[in-house]
Parts: structure tokens; sequence; C-alpha cells
């Protein structure tokens, strides 16, 4: 039944067929996205994401692009294959490294600690009550974050479970590859530039520890790249076309990941002021087209969150109570230039641990030079300390150390051989896009995967310095450099390496959903208590993230052992109880609508009618809280496995 997406997008691919296949390519990814986006929030206003529902969807959708591919049948060419060595060797690359990545995307389950937390969960969550709708949680972020990849999530898990859940971010490691590769041909690079341009795009370590994932950086950069190329487009012809697919790649990209509305304004600055002639009636049209694409396809989760919080992108913490806000407290140059310095040297992370202590000293220099504590509260991360950078394999924080390098020699020597004003005026456009970011947000760890999308968007002018060198030598040595630089990435991803004794090869299905959790040490814990609310004959289990929101492996534990189980959330004190009395069940049934009932039974969300409480709950993290143990005394025993707790009566005592 999954098969049916993959058919859909390459129909979808062909029928937008106009201008060669990359054009093809990124128009289908658009239309793709907003295929996804609009039938969710359909099927779910309809209570109806369901497996046959979807299926029947994306069979619809077949039908209908591959009749309008077959319509634009002649179209469909492909240019006879011409190319150098320094070509042959880009594509040579790009081929392995997505063929590489596209095997770790699907011998791995989702596994990244976010994913576990929250990309995962929602997904089930939304299954199983068959609507995007609220649901009461402790972690917020599990409803109010953008939801389009975990829509394609959400599709894909109904057809085929978690197997194909990480190849939202694979497509969008491809699309963004094509797209860097049109973005430098508009910029001025010939078809070289444009082959080093995608070469260093496919070969940023980071892109490619995240293209076999289940987080959604890619897929962002994948949407912005196409918002780009588009508008660059429009402002040569002004063509409405490309303004229609612009605007929906905008919203797309906003749909995706919140990082998106602090990148999107330079680059949309910097595409409109390359504009040789510009017609104010032109922008103007182009601006509405913009501003409808994005309430049309934001506004249902707008919506919600507006109503939950009052604010359309939600609390601005992910427990809604202020404690870990995600921007900073107070704006000023100081605290952006301590953001920027931070953030900066993450990326500069190496073997040489003397390297890496240099670039500690430096950045400490620096902030006692402008006067600003390294560590304020106001713009760090609670509970978190500036350290040294590291050379992580690690999706999350893998440095690009290099491609940063090259992006600095690119915009000067592109700067040396003469101003080509476009060129730099986009790079300026990728800055600005860093600078927002860092004065917008808080300094945290972990934050080097957020700037993948701006490397991504960088890609093409490296890609035209590198050609301008016009040494072939150079440009081949550069190639071979970056795919060596590559290789640690491939093959050695610390969460789903292809080789050595935890390759995703020989490691289980069950035993990898762990594999970013070593620091949690919860894996015997977290496999005992689904196997124990397995062997207690519930069907319908509570789950207590209260202390500990790492939940994802033990639902997915149990609905290997019960495909039928439903999972509630209990013990939820944040605003997001009101829920409780608002939920459907995956089984269609309606519940009940009295409030206060429902929250009374453990602030659990009623299953059916009849019994608004789940028969089992695990509690993560709970054990020695005495509260905890009073508030699920009716439900059975406790059991403790680690420091999580089972509350369950045996099948014979209900």
């Amino acid at each position: 039944m999954i098969c049916v997406i993959g058919i859909a997008f390459v129909l979808l691919v062909c029928c937008s067929w106009r201008n060669g296949w990359r054009d093809a390519l990124l128009r289908g990814f658009v239309l793709f996205g907003v295929a996804v986006a609009c039938s969710t929030e359909i099927l779910s206003g309809a209570h109806a994401l369901a497996r046959w529902p979807v299926f029947v969807f994306w069979c619809l959708v077949c039908g209908a692009a591959g009749w309008a591919a077959w319509r634009r049948r002649r179209a469909i060419r492909f240019p006879p294959l011409r190319m150098g060595l320094v070509d042959g060797i880009a594509f040579l690359g790009i081929g392995c490294t997505l063929a590489l990545t596209l095997v770790a995307a699907i011998a791995s389950p989702p596994n990244s600690a976010d994913a576990m937390a929250y990309h995962m969960p929602r997904v089930i969550y939304w299954a199983q009550q068959r609507s995007a709708a609220f649901f009461p949680t402790d972690y917020l972020n599990q409803i109010i974050l953008q939801p389009l990849a975990e829509y394609l999530m959400l599709h894909t898990y109904l057809l085929a479970g978690d197997r194909f859940a990480n190849l939202g971010q694979w497509l969008g490691s491809g699309v963004s590859i094509a797209g860097v590769s049109l973005i430098a041909r508009n910029l001025g690079a010939s078809r070289r530039g444009q082959a080093v341009a995608a070469l260093f795009c496919a070969t940023l370590p980071n892109g490619i520890l995240q293209a076999s994932g289940a987080k959604n950086d890619y897929l962002t950069a994948g949407f912005l790249v196409s918002f780009v190329y588009f508008a660059q487009r429009w402002s040569k012809q002004f063509a409405k076309g490309d303004a229609v697919n612009s605007a929906c790649a905008l919203a797309l990209a906003l749909l995706t990941k919140a990082t998106a509305y602090l990148f999107a304004p330079g680059m949309v600055i910097a595409v409109l002021c390359s504009i040789a002639h510009p017609r104010l009636k032109k922008l103007g049209e182009f601006a509405a087209m913009c501003a409808a694409a994005i309430f049309l396809f934001n506004g249902p989760q707008y919506w919600r969150n507006f109503s939950f919080s009052g604010s359309p992108l939600g609390y601005d913490s992910a427990q809604g109570d202020g404690k870990f806000r995600w921007r900073n407290e107070r704006f000023g140059w100081r605290e952006t230039a301590s953001s920027l310095l931070r953030n900066t040297s993450e990326q500069l992370g190496a073997r040489s641990e003397r390297w890496n202590r240099g670039v500690y000293d430096a950045v400490l220099r620096a902030h006692r030079r402008i006067g600003i504590n390294p560590g304020d509260p106001a713009t760090t991360w609670p509970g978190e300390q500036f350290q040294p950078p590291r050379n992580a394999n690690h999706e999350a924080d893998a440095p690009n150390r290099w491609q940063l390098f090259l992006l600095i020699l690119s915009a000067a020597l592109l700067a040396w051989r003469g101003p080509r004003l476009t060129p730099l005026l986009y790079l300026a456009g990728v800055a600005f896009g860093f600078v927002f970011f860092c004065f917008y947000l808080k300094w945290q760890p972990f934050l080097a995967r957020m700037f993948l999308p701006l490397f991504v968007m960088a890609s093409p002018v490296a890609g035209l310095a590198i050609e301008s060198t016009r040494s072939t030598a150079i440009q081949v040595v550069l190639c071979l450099f970056l795919l060596n630089n590559a290789r640690p990435a491939l093959f050695e991803n610390w969460v789903r390496p292809l080789e050595g004794p935890h390759s995703v090869f020989r490691v289980s299905r069950r035993e990898q959903y762990f594999a970013d959790l070593g620091q949690f040490h919860t894996r015997e814990e977290t496999i005992a208590s689904a196997q124990a609310a397995d062997a207690s004959g519930c069907s319908t289990i509570g789950v207590d993230t209260s202390q500990f929101q790492v939940e994802y492996p033990f639902l997915a534990i149990v609905r290997q052992l019960n495909p039928h189980a439903i999972f509630i959330h209990t013990g939820v004190t944040n605003p997001s109880a009101k829920f409780y009395s608002d939920r459907r069940t995956g089984r269609g049934g309606v519940l009940s609508r009295d409030r206060k009932k429902a929250a009374a039974a453990f602030r659990c969300a009623p299953v059916t009618e009849e019994d608004p409480r789940p028969c089992a709950v695990v509690c993560m993290k709970c054990a020695g809280l005495s509260g905890k143990a009073a508030e699920y005394s009716g439900v059975g025993p406790a059991v403790k496995f680690g420091d999580f707790v089972v509350f369950a009566k045996g099948p014979r005592e209900r």
C-alpha cells in the first residue's frame, strides 16, 4: 500500500514537466506537499484519518496525475547526458550519497531523541483519534509545533507502520540537491558550476546525517529552496505559475518548521533586490499570493494554536509555563553578537582538542571585549553552559566546518574577481537569516542541525565561486575533498551507522529505537514496562510523561505486541488538559462531552462512552513519587521496572 505514495509523487513530477527534470522535480515536490497538507486537514475535519481513506486519496492522486502526465507525455524528455570530469565526479558522488542515505533511512526506524519525544508520538495520537486535533499532553511540542513533516509521516505510518517514516527527510535532501543546482544556474553558473553546487549540498555532513532520520530540517530546506527558485523565475518573467509555486513553497516551509520564519525574510529581500525592473503591481500580486497561501495552508494550525494559547504559533515554551522559553529574554547587539559567536563556534568542531580549545578561548575573549557573559541566562537555554566545540557525528550537532570555510572563501573570491551583485545579494540574504536566528533565539547545544537550510541555500554561491577558479585541477581536488569529508557521516552515523558492530544491518529494529537514548539509560525498563502493559491484557493504556517525555519506544513496542492498543496521556495538568473531553478515538466512537466526568478519571481521555478510564498506566521516571502512586492506586497494583512504574490489574482481576 505504501507504494501508492511513491507512485503519486513520480506522477506529480511527470505531470509538472515543462523545463526539464529538475524543474519538474521541484514543481512535483510542491504539489506533493500541497496534497499532503490539504488531504490531512480535510480528512482530519471528517475524523477520517485512517488507512483506507488515506489509501483511496493517494489512488485518486495517482489517477489524476497519471492522466495529466499522459497528456504531457511528449514533453517528458531527458537531455543527452554530457559530462566532463568534474561533472562526472559530482554526479557519481551525489548518486552514491543518495543511495546510501536511502538504505539507512529504510533500514532504520525513526530513532533520534526528538523523534522519540514528539515527532513520532504525535503521529501515533493523530492516527488513533483519526484527527490532527490537539490532545492532552505533558509535552506541548507534540501539538503546537508545525506539523507538515509529521503529516507525511502519518500517511506512511497509516499505510505501513514506521518503516518509511524517515523518507520525508530523504526526499527533502534529494529535492534540495537538485534545487540548488537550478538556483546556481539562475545566478549565472554553467553546467559545471551547477554540478559543484549540487555536490557541495549533497556532502554537507549534517545534511547526510539528517537525510536518513525523522527530523524536519531537510524537508524545510527543500521547500525554502523551491521558494527561492520559483521566486527567481518569477522575478525575470513575472509568470503567475511561478508566483503560485513560490507562494505555496513558502507556505509549506512555514508549515514544516518555525525556523523558516527566520530564514525566509532574508531570501525574499535578496530575490526582490535582484529584480532589474521592479513593478509595484506585480510585487503586490506576489505578496498577496504569498499571504493567501500562508493563511490557506497554515490556517488550521494557526487556529488550533490560537484557540489553545491565544497565539497562532502556540506557547513560547515546550511546557507553556515560560520556563524553557525559546526566544531571548533581552534583545540587543551584544546579545546577538554573543549568539553569533557561539553558534559559529559550534560549526568549527574538529578532531584536534587543541583546535577546539583555541576556538573556545577566542570566543570567550570576544565576549569579554563586548562586555557580555557567554552564559547569560537571558540568551542561554536554562541549565546549559557554553563549551568548546566538538567533532560530533550526530545529526543534532554535527558541524559543517569545511563547507563554512569554503563559503567564506567563495564570498571573498567573488568579491575580489569583480563584484557580481546578484550572487553577493543572495549570500547576504542567507547571512541575514543567520543573524535573525541569533537575534531571536536563545543559544543552546545541539542547534547546529537547525542551520542546515542556510548551508543548503548557500550552496549555489559555492558552486559559482569554485567554477570561477577556471582550473579543472582545483575543481577536481575540491570535489574529491568534499566526498572524502562526507565518508564518516555516510558510514559512521552515531545513530544509524552502515558499518561497525552497531550497524543497522546487525542490530534489531527494536534495539535501534534506543540508539540515540543511551544518556537516559531507559532501554531495559522501557521494554519491560511495555511487556508488562501488554501482559495485563489491557488495550487502553495510560502514559504519564510528566517526568520523562521520550515515550515513542514504549508506544512502538506495545503496538508490536498489540496492534490495537490505544494510548492516553494521563496526569496532565497543563492547559492541554482541557482536551480530555474533546477527543475522538481511533475506533470512531464519539467521546463523552462531560468535561468534568472525563477529567475526574485520572485526567485521561475516555476511550469509550461506557468506560472512560485506562485499565493500565505506565508512569515514566515516577519511581519514588508518592503522589503518583496515590493518583493511580485505583488502576491496579504498582510494579516497578527501574524508574518506570506500571499500574495494572491482571487479566483475572478485571
